[in-house]
């Protein structure tokens, strides 16, 4: 069963530099693939920050394999 987003606690939540970092790429390249909706990214707060869910960080990396 897929999680709601309102069920997934922001603290288990990256940041664009936490997934940058983890697929040892720059936060451009991250920003980019979000944009262009290759990578599932969630607009949180007033200042709209991304945020990405390890799961779909995961499954962005599968498929990009």
């Amino acid at each position: 069963m897929r999680r709601n987003i309102k069920e997934t606690p922001l603290e288990t939540m990256l940041t664009s530099r936490q997934v940058a970092d983890f697929l040892q790429v720059s936060i451009c390249a991250v920003r980019r693939w979000s944009d262009k909706g290759m990578l599932k990214s969630y607009r949180i707060g007033p200042r709209k920050d991304r945020r990405y869910r390890r799961e779909d960080v995961l499954h962005f990396l599968e498929k990009s394999s």
